[in-house]
């Protein structure tokens, strides 16, 4: 699984399902990626403060990570619900 890209890194915490989108060249948190519960799938959080700005690659290497969490669990769903 991809976890760098050309701006941003992913780093799992210890946490099952709990991701921090950081900025590579400062370290500085972008958001966090975790499973919600609600929509059944993972999603990328900003934090709730700071001037945080994204151009569109940021943004597509953010989908990019997402999808490639989401299409496992997606996978298993109609596994399970095939059956």
């Amino acid at each position: 699984m991809k976890t760098e890209y050309k701006y941003i890194k992913f780093v799992q915490t210890t946490f099952l399902d709990y991701w921090n989108c950081l900025n590579k060249k400062s370290n500085d948190e972008l958001g966090s990626v975790f499973f919600y519960k609600p929509w059944n799938q993972f999603i990328f959080e900003p934090p709730e403060f700071g001037d945080i700005v994204f151009n569109s690659l940021c943004l597509r290497d953010i989908a990019h990570f997402l999808d490639q969490l989401n299409k496992p669990k997606k996978a298993t769903e109609k596994i399970i619900n095939d059956h």
